[in-house]
């Protein structure tokens, strides 16, 4: 029996799309899962399914925002699965349209969910992991958007920007630990997210995001990635230690683009302030100095 054989995880939005893909490829490694959703009734569906089908899992109702039930939902899933190891910070929601169009409260309320909801998941169970030893690993999802910044998904973009940042400097923490960390990019995968997200928003707001945009981006949707395929490629980076997780390989033109656009501003620079201490101890591993 193999890593992460025997194993508990803990999955956000682990009803549907995504976190169930990522859940589905666990359980067929052997893993126990905890299928954490804000959505009880679904993820007690899923759950359902997949006990059916012989995996060891239970439905843990949890919305990602609220820090006051990350605690009990860990306490939960540990009781019932055993110490989690593995942490996928898989919720999260999109929407928002053209920054000059959207609220405060909007914005707010998309990055609560999609990176202050996996800064709390990780002070919930690093701690817990730390003290436990063995190995262990994070998984924290992003979006392709992160690296192609998206015009009319300003809040969506920066929070998953903000994902990125957090995961990058989580990984360099925990180094010459035996806890590791991953990032997942998914691009186009046919997931529910823009239905679960704009009826959310309606909830938030009052009125949802237009009607037709809502259909538009469905069908887009509908003909992206196989989530399943997704779960089996996060599940490949966990037992590689890899970091970047990527599910579309069209995109690495446009990625390049945007890194040749830095490089051309670095290369017409003139070093009119010399050298910079900073950049010396990043080279060495060392923190910079705070600006």
């Amino acid at each position: 029996m193999s890593w992460p054989a025997g194993e508990t995880a803990f999955v956000t939005g682990a009803a549907s799309g995504i976190g169930l893909g990522i859940t589905r490829a666990l359980v067929a490694a052997g893993a126990r899962v905890a299928l954490a959703d804000i959505d009880g009734a679904r993820s007690a569906e899923a759950a359902r399914e997949l006990t059916a089908a012989g995996g060891t899992v239970t439905a843990v109702e949890l919305d990602v925002s609220d820090a006051g039930q990350w605690e009990a939902a860990a306490d939960r899933a540990e009781a019932e699965l055993g110490p989690v190891s593995i942490l996928c910070n898989n919720a999260g929601v999109t929407g928002g349209g053209p920054i000059e169009q959207t609220s405060l409260e909007l914005w707010r309320w998309i990055h609560r969910i999609n990176i202050e909801g996996q800064f709390i998941g990780v002070s919930a169970f690093l701690p817990r992991m730390r003290d436990r030893g063995g190995r262990a690993h994070i998984v924290n999802t992003a979006s392709m958007t992160a690296l192609l910044p998206t015009a009319g998904l300003g809040a969506y973009t920066s929070s998953k920007i903000a994902g990125v940042g957090f995961s990058a400097v989580l990984r360099d923490e925990l180094r010459g630990t035996d806890i590791g960390v991953s990032v997942l990019y998914p691009g186009t995968v046919a997931t529910r997210i823009n239905r679960t997200a704009g009826a959310a928003q309606a909830k938030l707001l009052g009125s949802g995001p237009d009607a037709a945009l809502t259909e538009q981006m469905g069908a887009v949707l509908a003909q992206g990635a196989d989530p399943d395929v997704v779960g089996e490629q996060v599940l490949e980076a966990i037992l590689e230690r890899r970091f970047h997780i990527l599910t579309h390989r069209d995109f690495a033109p446009l990625v390049r683009e945007v890194h040749r656009e830095l490089e051309e501003a670095f290369a017409g620079m003139t070093d009119r302030h010399g050298p910079d201490p900073s950049a010396r101890m990043l080279s060495g591993g060392q923190a910079p100095l705070a600006s």
